[in-house]
């Protein structure tokens, strides 16, 4: 008798431990289902986000590249303007020597006399 309590107890815990390994399997399964449910959302939104910024950020780009080429062009028109002016100072300069020797002389020396007393100045007023 005592043999056959022992084995039915036996049997009972075994059975026991098995439906509690089945609900711990079940409870594991529900887990990873739902891990990977929300990691199936998470990704969807992460595209959703891509999707929507790309477009933004390739117009933002966009802009940014023409705002530089829009300044490399002003800059580049603004150095061409300056350097035409030079060369149309110049022309104008030599155009005024040749007409009038005498005055383009007096000229020159006054303000090499200028430049000299002003060098002078700086110098003295370092001391």
């Amino acid at each position: 008798m005592e043999t056959t309590v022992t084995g039915n107890f036996a049997k009972g815990t075994q059975a026991l431990a098995d439906k509690a390994a089945d609900k711990a399997r079940a409870g594991i399964d529900g887990a990873r289902e739902s891990v990977q449910d929300t990691g199936n959302v998470l990704a969807s939104k992460v595209s959703e986000v891509h999707d929507k910024a790309a477009p933004l950020l390739r117009k933002v780009g966009g802009r940014a590249q023409s705002t530089a080429h829009q300044s490399l062009d002003a800059i580049s028109d603004i150095a061409g303007q300056a350097r035409d002016m030079a060369a149309s100072t110049a022309d104008s300069i030599v155009n005024y020597t040749k007409r009038n020797p005498a005055q383009a002389l007096a000229i020159a020396a006054a303000s090499g006399a200028l430049l000299y007393m002003g060098i002078r100045a700086l110098r003295s007023y370092r001391n």
